[in-house]
């Protein structure tokens, strides 16, 4: 009998004992970040993150490992926030364009802009709707980004808005790494909406961090991007954080007039566009 449990003991406490493994890293993972966080200029961020994402499979549409669905959260917010299609909706930090094909099937057109040349070629390689637009630029750039071509020609979004609505796409917001540069991406896009933004972080388990599969990021609360939101000049609509992310909706005050609750639904807002 105590020979046929020797085996499955033995093997039992290896695999316990490759804990220190899972322990060594940690501790390498938090060392690893210290030293980038303490080192590491917004130069180096830019690229790292622009690295980062394009290695990443879930960004490129033609993998089969591409996340193409929507979040819940998303899905309560276009429904009960955003005007209905044909719209124009912006889309910042696209990625590999989850969101704006996601629209653009429902009838939406669509103005997108990626930082990562690479994953923004992506995007366009494996687009097949024609109410897409593809653009490459980062919101500290904001309202100018460039074209696709090589070489590339300068874009100034005012051209393109006003828009009916915006995203800042999932979680790209804690990629920015200042209060400041908050505020100033914000303000940006509310120049250029005269309708509802969606803005989404990573949650505040960490306030500032590093990780080599999401370079620099920041954790807000809804309710800090909420007070981010008003610093920029933008009325808050609506902030939530049931479905394991921080977001908001949040407008221009001065064009997103007659702003409303529903009698059925006290989350959802509406308003008319002043152009």
């Amino acid at each position: 009998m105590w020979r046929s449990r020797l085996l499955p003991s033995c093997f039992a406490q290896l695999v316990r004992s490759t804990v220190v493994v899972d322990k060594a890293y940690n501790l390498f993972d938090r060392l690893r970040s210290k030293i980038v966080r303490s080192c590491a200029s917004d130069a180096f961020y830019d690229v790292y993150n622009n690295l980062t994402y394009s290695r990443q499979l879930i960004y490129r549409p033609e993998n089969k490992a591409f996340r193409s669905s929507l979040f819940a959260f998303e899905e309560r917010t276009f429904t009960r926030h955003f005007p209905p299609p044909p719209a124009t909706v912006l889309i910042g930090a696209a990625g590999g364009g989850r969101e704006a094909f996601a629209l653009a099937r429902r009838g939406y057109q669509i103005v997108a802009f990626e930082p990562a040349r690479a994953v923004a070629a992506s995007m366009a390689s494996a687009c097949r709707e024609s109410r897409i637009e593809i653009l490459v630029g980062r919101y500290e750039g904001l309202p100018f980004v460039n074209s696709l071509t090589q070489p590339p020609v300068a874009v100034d979004l005012r051209s393109r808005a006003p828009f009916d609505a915006a995203i800042l796409g999932w979680i790209s917001f804690s990629h920015l790494r200042s209060d400041e540069r908050c505020i100033e991406a914000l303000r940006q896009i509310g120049n250029l909406t005269m309708g509802p933004i969606l803005v989404s972080a990573q949650p505040p388990t960490r306030s500032i961090g590093f990780s080599v599969h999401m370079g620099h990021y920041r954790g807000l609360s809804s309710a800090e991007i909420g007070k981010l939101a008003e610093r920029a000049g933008l009325a808050v609509l609506h902030v939530d954080e049931t479905d394991n992310w921080s977001y908001a909706v949040v407008a221009s005050p001065t064009r997103y007039e007659n702003i409303s609750h529903s009698d059925t639904d006290p989350t959802a807002v509406r308003g008319t566009y002043s152009r």
